[in-house]
């Protein structure tokens, strides 16, 4: 498998090898929040997403009275821009919850590792996020965690993945600021309520790094600084391209009641002041470097589909062996330093050694004066 396609990590040790009927095949994600394994089922064809908690020791209620919440939210979530929801267990030991797997790279990767996309395909991408967020907020639900991340771009459009924080307006409602910070709206960063304006914030701030590779601050390098930039509200804007600048500013209004609503957004981005041969031309497609990665993980989703179908590891990802819990390159590091132990206890005898001698031969000659 190419590696700039899908990362699929070897189980750890301490990873279970099942969970629910879900065979796991290796470690595709993680978070703060939880970890998320590439699964096979019995009887399917198909691969599949399976999250569970990151959680030391026991879970307790806490843990799993949160990941039931998410379960509710990720159901209710579910529609053609969301990862479908196939199966969960938050009462089980280790709660988990099966989704549809996307083999697709997120906005994040896309920029990190291709570089920026046209204003006019920003536009487009907004739009998609947009309805996505015009689908969540009808059915009353509040992302909270919006970001590049979170987003997979794949060839048929986005799909907003980890409801993790997210919430339900008549299922809960928290004053606990969440969320990655450049992203959060000032109101999220001043432990206000979130509200449906707070994703329309974090839209406005992903379209920043989409455009100009960073989000709307300036680099402080100081999170506590950040922290107080994003909730005063001050953004920086200076970076973004000129055609996509005003959509931006629409986004990031101080005051959530100046925002665009989530049809209102996907509406202006639509119509956006670019000229419209601009939108209906090829630069409102992503980039020839994120349609090769996109297509990159869209063929090795396919390659693990076809090779575990047919009970082989897929191309490229090795079946890592464990002796005594350790892989070989475990065992390798583990001799590596075994070794440099044993040089050093040497040397170091042989230096006492030396140090022992040279102290009895002058106490020899002091005793014969």
């Amino acid at each position: 498998m190419p590696d700039d396609g899908v990362i699929l990590r070897p189980l750890h040790r301490a990873d279970p090898a099942s969970l629910g009927p879900y065979r796991l095949l290796g470690r595709i994600g993680a978070g703060g929040m939880g970890r998320v394994y590439l699964a096979t089922r019995s009887g399917s064809e198909g691969l599949y997403a399976v999250k569970t908690l990151l959680v030391e020791g026991l879970t307790t209620d806490v843990d799993r009275a949160r990941f039931a919440r998410e379960v509710k939210i990720a159901r209710r979530a579910a529609g053609l821009r969301t990862a479908r929801v196939f199966d969960a267990d938050p009462d089980a030991p280790l709660p988990w919850l099966a989704t549809e797997y996307v083999a697709a790279p997120s906005l994040g990767e896309l920029v990190t590792r291709c570089g920026i996309a046209h204003p006019a395909a920003v536009a487009d991408i907004v739009a998609d996020c947009a309805t996505a967020l015009e689908s969540l907020h009808s059915a009353g639900v509040v992302h909270r965690d919006l970001k590049p991340h979170n987003i997979l771009l794949t060839s048929q459009g986005i799909r907003l993945i980890d409801f993790g924080i997210s919430h339900a307006t008549d299922v809960t409602r928290t004053h606990v600021t969440l969320g990655t910070t450049a992203y959060i709206a000032p109101e999220q960063a001043r432990g206000e309520p979130a509200t449906a304006a707070c994703d329309i914030w974090a839209l406005g701030a992903t379209l920043c790094t989409l455009a100009s590779g960073k989000p709307p601050y300036p680099d402080t390098g100081d999170p506590v600084r950040l922290l107080a930039l994003v909730s005063r509200a001050s953004v920086d804007l200076t970076h973004v391209p000129a055609p996509v600048r005003h959509l931006a500013e629409a986004c990031l209004a101080a005051n959530p009641a100046d925002r665009p609503t989530a049809a209102a957004l996907r509406a202006l981005a639509e119509r956006y002041e670019t000229p419209r041969r601009w939108l209906h031309s090829a630069a409102a497609a992503p980039p020839d470097s994120w349609a090769a990665l996109i297509a990159d993980y869209q063929d090795d989703g396919l390659d693990l589909r076809d090779e575990y179908a047919a009970g082989r590891p897929a191309p490229g990802t090795k079946q890592t062996q464990r002796i005594a819990g350790l892989t070989p390159l475990g065992w390798r590091a583990a001799g590596s330093l075994i070794t440099n132990l044993t040089v050093l206890i040497v040397l170091g005898a042989a230096g006492l050694l030396t140090l022992v001698t040279v102290i009895a031969v002058l106490v020899v000659a002091l005793s014969a004066h």
